[in-house]
């Protein structure tokens, strides 16, 4: 069987991650698995769902692809549904933990260059995303600030400035006559 020439960004990226030497059926799916505009920016090994695969960054979502002997796991990550990414460390092995609406995705066993890009691109991502939101947001509250109507006057109001003063201070005999 011969083996499919990978595309460019994949083979930069394999090149930065250290993979092992029976990564070759998750490279070719992943070729299959990604569109024309996508790219490729990180990738590295963990273990996700009891199997031992690729976890590979694109500019628009994070993948797992394992394809063994016994186990078959692919799962799609859209960028933009991550909120939160935790990163902990021992003895050299990385666990990735993703929130995806507010459900945790554990990937264990990173190790080398490659875990680094990916939690590396995923802080990129996520605060490029929450930069977007917060100015989306601010966007649509100045708009709603500049169509907001003119509040209409209220009871009070209206009969203050219909009705003389009542504030003035009733002194001498008026004032007498009331107590």
């Amino acid at each position: 069987m011969a083996r499919t020439r990978l595309r460019t960004d994949i083979n930069i990226a394999r090149e930065h991650a250290r993979l092992s030497p029976g990564s070759g059926r998750e490279l070719a799916r992943l070729q299959e698995l990604l569109g024309a505009d996508e790219m490729v920016e990180a990738m590295t090994q963990a273990r996700y769902q009891g199997c031992f695969g690729l976890v590979v960054l694109t500019n628009t979502r994070l993948l797992f692809l394992c394809d063994g002997i016994i186990w078959k796991v692919s799962d799609t990550i859209p960028l933009d549904r991550i909120g939160i990414i935790l990163w902990q460390s021992v003895f050299g092995f990385g666990t990735l933990t993703v929130h995806v609406a507010g459900a945790p995705l554990l990937f264990t066993g990173i190790t080398g260059r490659g875990g680094s890009a990916v939690l590396k691109g995923l802080r990129a991502h996520v605060a490029e995303n929450a930069d977007l939101e917060l100015r989306t947001r601010k966007s649509i509250l100045a708009l709603a600030a500049h169509l907001m109507p003119e509040p209409a006057p209220d009871d009070i109001s209206v009969l203050d400035e219909a009705a003389p003063s009542l504030d003035v201070p009733v002194t001498g005999p008026e004032y007498a006559a009331q107590m």
